[in-house]
Formats: C-alpha cells, structure tokens, sequence
C-alpha cells in the first residue's frame, strides 16, 4: 500500500514529537540549547504543545505522512503565506526549565534572509521510501499555485535532498557552539538558507 499525506490531528502530536527528536537528538544545536537529558525530556513536551497550538492555527498546515500500518512515519509544518498589512503573532514556544537561550538568540540573528511565502519551519525529514518527498512536494505544489517562493533553513546534509527538488542554496549561516566537547574547543555549527522559486523552478 501507498504511503498517505494526511492532516495532523492533536493525538497525532506526540508521535511528531519522538520524529523530530530522532532526527534532531543528537544536532548540535539542539544539544547546545537543552545541554541535559532532563532539559530535552522538557523539550519533548514543548513539541506536544506548540504541535497541537499550530494545529489549530489557520497560518499553519502541520501535515503527517503515514504507512500502510497507519503509523506517522514522518511530518511538516508549513507556514503559509502572511499577506502585506496583515499582522500575525505566532504562538508562542513555552521552553523548558534549563533551556539556553543564548544559544537561539544568536542563531535567530544570524538569520538575514527575509523569509517570504511557505515557510517550512521544523519541517522535519524522516527519510523512508519517499515520505520526505511526498510533504514537501505539498509544498512546491502549492508555492506554484499561489505564485510564492518558499523559504528554509536545511543542515547541511539535507541540502542534496533539497536541491533535487529544485530549491537553490542561496546563503550559509554558521554559528561557534561551546561547551559540547570535552576539550574545551569550539563546535562551528552550519546550516544553509534554501528557497524554492516557483517562477524558475522547471515544471
């Protein structure tokens, strides 16, 4: 049986949170923001929470991919586009206890790209027989349809995956971690910024 694109429901929601801390567990990032297994086992329920508020939220499409057993292989939150004049204020994250928010500030200023359209926030790749493909392949179908670009921030061993499917890299981003070696040494932490252009991306 094929795999199937569905909308995310609140139940859904811990089972997004295990996918996202499988595939980011172990991300500097990550690690450099929750430092302690109790801080993270704080963020799983962070995760829960902000699934389920933008779940209900009409900006956000959270979509789940599941199997022919019916289990959440993998999920993707887009966030659709904001049009001019227009305010929105986001829900907001409730971080756990320990939580360091150096670290998120100084990334989140590192982020110069005006962000314009779809915007995959946590848009989490899970890899298995195409169900990364299949969310974001929603997106690009739908950045065609209403003429706008998407834009993300991809690590960089996800870049291949996005440019296959017509995103261009259009900036790197880096940030110097401390304190996750032993040795004392910095950890240089790279992301890239990737936008998709449906009005140059071939069909």
């Amino acid at each position: 049986m094929p795999l199937t694109l569905a909308k995310a429901t609140p139940s859904d929601a811990p089972r997004m949170a295990d996918i996202h801390m499988a595939a980011f567990g172990q991300n500097n990032m990550l690690l450099a923001q929750f430092p302690t297994e109790k801080v993270r086992q704080g963020l799983w329920i962070s995760l829960v929470d902000k699934a389920v508020a933008e779940m209900s939220d009409p900006q956000w499409k959270v979509l789940v991919v599941k199997d022919e057993t019916g289990e959440i292989i993998s999920f993707a939150k887009w966030c659709l586009p904001i049009p001019e004049g227009v305010e929105y204020e986001e829900s907001p994250w409730h971080w756990p206890e320990g939580f360091n928010s150096t670290v998120l500030d100084a990334w989140t200023a590192k982020l110069k790209m005006r962000r314009v359209g779809f915007l995959g926030r946590s848009l989490v790749i899970h890899e298995r027989r195409g169900a990364a493909s299949l969310l974001v392949k929603w997106g690009i179908e739908h950045s065609r349809k209403e003429n706008v670009p998407i834009a993300l921030e991809g690590t960089m061993n996800a870049v291949p995956f996005y440019e296959r499917l017509g995103f261009k890299s259009e900036a790197y981003i880096s940030l110097p971690l401390q304190g996750l070696r032993k040795d004392g040494e910095e950890i240089l932490y790279e992301e890239i910024c990737l936008v998709f252009r449906p009005n140059l991306a071939s069909l």
